[in-house]
């Protein structure tokens, strides 16, 4: 997927339209709202980073909001020909704030919880911390977003988004409001995950091998790295590369629609992984995605 800690309506940018209030409620009077999301697409994918065969999924996510700006969310995905019937399960929680007409921001944690079978490559880690801040330019819509995952390795990234909503009902005198909201993003960071998803999928290659051809290594008599009675141990050892530096560049192109209280988003995305360690399966490729959500 798309890295994504949480939803916010209170933190939507500055133009585009925000969930609608269910009929008869004053936005004025609301003390909170519930949103209930449905997202699919051709492929997943983590600050840049993705795997050589393409995970098609679906997903399903509910987000608590309150008045104050303080939300909470969870969000599952399930993988299309995957053997987890779950394959991640996302938890956060977190603050919006405004500051001002033309600034707003997010911090929030995550918790991931994933299959046992689960080939993403966001699976070698555990939680996020992240801080994010928009500003308005009015021409220009500025977002930098800060994340410090950790958990099985531990990695500081940086995203860097660009983008200009721009309306398109008033075109044909439109009631409904529909935009498209281009978006240029640069992802920097460290890369520790990558580097140990590399080195896990790589042994459990080896494994499936030895377990495949038993004589390939000692003629099944013991000869080889095991101790003669079948059993195979397999080492994961990461060697930590800490270096800061680009990692992805990507254009977004959503259409994005709201009919009362839903909203409906379908998006191309062309992205380009530079700077790959050895290993890395990740190639530009090009994502297609719909995100369906209800505001009540």
């Amino acid at each position: 997927m798309a890295f994504s800690l949480a939803f916010s309506a209170a933190a939507a940018p500055k133009g585009k339209p925000t969930p609608i209030t269910a009929p008869g409620k004053d936005p004025e009077k609301r003390k909170a709202w519930l949103t209930v999301g449905l997202e699919t697409a051709n492929n997943a994918s983590f600050f840049g980073r993705n795997t050589y065969e393409q995970y098609p999924y679906v997903a399903a996510s509910l987000t608590y909001t309150h008045v104050s700006g303080l939300f909470v969310s969870a969000m599952s995905y399930q993988l299309f020909d995957t053997e987890d019937f779950i394959d991640e399960t996302d938890v956060s929680i977190g603050y919006s704030y405004t500051l001002g007409e033309k600034f707003d921001g997010q911090v929030s944690y995550s918790h991931f919880f994933f299959g046992a079978n689960t080939p993403l490559v966001k699976s070698v880690t555990s939680n996020a911390v992240s801080a994010s801040g928009n500003y308005d330019w009015n021409y220009l819509f500025t977002g930098l977003t800060v994340s410090y995952i950790f958990g099985g390795s531990s990695d500081l990234f940086t995203v860097l988004d660009n983008s200009r909503y721009i309306p398109l009902q008033k075109l044909w005198k439109g009631k409904n409001p529909v935009g498209i909201d281009p978006k240029f993003s640069i992802i920097a960071g460290t890369q520790e995950f990558a580097e140990t998803h590399t080195v896990v999928v790589q042994n459990r290659k080896r494994l499936l091998e030895l377990l495949l051809d038993p004589w390939k290594n000692g003629n099944g008599k013991g000869n080889g790295k095991g101790n003669g009675n079948g059993q195979t141990t397999t080492t994961t050892t990461t060697n930590t590369t800490k270096r800061f530096r680009v990692l992805n560049y990507s254009i977004t192109v959503p259409l994005v629609f709201s009919l009362y209280n839903i909203d409906i988003e379908p998006a191309y995305r062309f992205s380009v992984p530079v700077n790959k360690l050895e290993g890395d399966e990740s190639e530009a490729q090009s994502f297609v995605s719909l995100n369906l959500s209800y505001t009540f």
